[in-house]
């Protein structure tokens, strides 16, 4: 009895019966049997059978709770998984949102397959849900299709980033300067480009940086060699004049009166005169733009500058169809410098603004303040500067006026007294819109000190 595994008191034989399962004993069964007799050898086999029976079916009710709990497991690890994927999708979005670029991705079918925030904000801006799926030849309208499938076209084919500048003209006549690169994406081990990013930076600042510096240095230039020249100019200039006059006063007393060539020679030296004026005149120009400005600057009240310039103007009656718009506020911050040469910068520019209007049109001189800068905006609603012109207008020389017109010297005699003044001066056009020149100068504070 006390060998037995079935602990009770009504039993006189007990048979055990492995539970054994791919060579391995799982357990056991085991049955009582009251009487000894009755634990014969077919009885032992039903028991042997049962025991194998039972070993199989804890064997698979193991493997099937394996199962479960593999399976528990399994969609636990993909549920983080999944979560990781989206966390880090969410976050490679966020950083391609925050880039200070306009990017965007298409697919070898030309289809939009990534939109950044910048391509959905400023005055072109299209929502992401829009365009996602979409053609990008029927989304960028503006843009000339055949130059985009040939860009898009060379970077499926080539494999090589594709670069180039671009230049837009906004609504407001503000140009505007960009670097456009496309840039070639693989997905796959083919071989093949499966995806074209284009990414468009703003480059507006830094061109005109680029500009204003070459200009400077060419001013420069040009300035130098104006200085070493004009006073040679001037002297047979002066002897040209002299003796035209000479013979002038000649004519007048009758001298060449028996000449048959009276007539011819009262022209010539008429056309020598005015032509050696003329060029009196532009060695003038020459040596306005050429001198140094040292002048005394003082504090200077920009809107007593911009009515005294206006008052100027009217009383020189040109363009008696423009229209004047004088916005000058009283409590405009003063500026340091020469109260002549910047009403001289102000007249020549709203002069050449008249000169843009010939069929009449609205001439708007305005002050104004941003941050601690003054500005003074002279518009008009003239025929506009073409955009291949833009760059030259400061250059000496350069002019659009008829010959006689114009020596070309004024905007850069203007350009000139502004740098000098630490401010600068910048132009908007629109061809057939107007032409709006601003002066930027440094805010003063009554003490006579930078304004913070």
């Amino acid at each position: 009895m006390n060998e037995f595994l079935l602990h009770d008191e009504g039993h006189a034989v007990e048979y055990a019966a492995p539970l054994r399962f791919g060579g391995r004993a799982k357990g056991a069964l085991i049955v009582g049997f009251d009487k000894r007799e009755d634990c014969d050898d077919t009885v032992c086999r039903l028991v042997d059978a049962a025991a194998q029976q039972a070993a199989l079916a804890a064997h698979v009710s193991s493997l099937y709770q394996a199962a479960r709990d593999a399976s528990a497991n399994l969609a636990i690890e993909v549920d983080r998984r999944t979560a990781e994927l989206q966390a880090q999708r969410r976050f490679i979005e966020a950083i391609i949102d925050s880039l200070p670029l306009s990017l965007y991705a298409i697919d070898r079918n030309y289809e939009i397959v990534a939109w950044n925030r910048n391509r959905e904000l400023g005055e072109l801006g299209i929502p992401r849900g829009a365009v996602l799926g979409k053609n990008i030849f029927g989304v960028l309208t503006r843009q000339k299709r055949e130059l985009l499938e040939i860009e898009f076209a060379r970077v499926f084919q080539t494999g090589e980033i594709q670069r180039l500048e671009h230049a837009t003209v906004a609504p407001t006549g503000e140009m505007k300067h960009w670097l456009i690169s496309k840039i070639p994406m693989w997905i796959d081990r083919s071989g093949k480009v499966s995806h074209v990013i284009a990414i468009g930076e703003e480059t507006t600042a830094r061109v005109e940086a680029h500009r204003a510096v070459a200009r400077a240095e060419k001013l420069a230039a040009i300035g130098r060699l104006a200085a070493g020249v004009v006073h040679e100019i001037n002297n047979p200039l002066a002897t040209i004049s002299a003796c035209a006059e000479a013979l002038e006063s000649r004519v007048s007393e009758g001298e060449f009166e028996k000449s048959k060539a009276l007539d011819d020679l009262r022209e010539y030296l008429g056309l020598i005169r005015s032509e050696a004026f003329r060029c009196k005149m532009i060695t003038n120009g020459l040596l306005d733009f050429s001198r140094t400005r040292a002048t005394e600057h003082a504090l200077v009240n920009l809107a007593d500058v911009i009515a005294s310039a206006a008052r100027l103007l009217a009383h020189q009656q040109r363009g008696d169809k423009v229209k004047f718009q004088i916005e000058a506020p009283d409590d405009l911050p003063h500026v340091s410098g020469d109260e002549g040469q910047l009403q001289q910068a102000v007249i020549a520019l709203a002069t050449n603004a008249i000169d843009a209007m010939p069929e009449g049109g609205l001439l708007r001189i305005s002050g104004q303040t941003t941050g601690n800068t003054v500005l003074i905006e002279v518009s008009d609603s003239g025929v506009g500067i073409p955009e291949e012109n833009i760059s030259r207008i400061f250059e000496p020389f350069f002019t659009t006026k008829e010959i006689g017109k114009g020596t070309g010297l004024g905007l850069a005699v203007c350009y000139g007294i502004l740098t000098e003044h630490g401010g600068s001066l910048d132009v908007q056009s629109t061809p057939g819109v107007g032409t709006t020149f601003t002066i930027s100068l440094p805010a003063i504070s009554n003490d006579g000190e930078p304004q913070d």
